[in-house]
């Protein structure tokens, strides 16, 4: 559910700092949080796909992602097009 407030607040914060971030604290689904909303501002659409390779090299692995894109969708933030050996298509929700 989004928040009531009539002005979002919003961070501007570098990727790399957002990965050592993530390492330090070993919260590695929070970067596919970060690396999902980068990747909507990048398409400069609510849906894009989400591959694998360059969400590796920050530091959230294969299985991490199908966590974190489970338990986003659980929670109603996004809907993901899961194609049988191909990248998801994933859709922002909340924005």
């Amino acid at each position: 559910m989004k928040p009531q407030n009539k002005k979002d607040a919003f961070v501007k914060v570098p990727l790399w700092w957002i990965e050592q971030a993530t390492r330090a604290t070993r919260t590695p689904q929070a970067m596919v949080c970060i690396w999902l909303l980068y990747l909507s501002w990048q398409a400069k659409s609510a849906t894009f796909p989400l591959p694998n390779d360059r969400l590796a090299k920050r530091g959230a692995e294969r299985r991490m992602k199908t966590r974190a894109l489970a338990n986003l969708e659980k929670a109603g933030l996004i809907t993901v097009e899961r194609r049988a050996g191909k990248t998801p298509i994933v859709t922002l929700l909340a924005l």
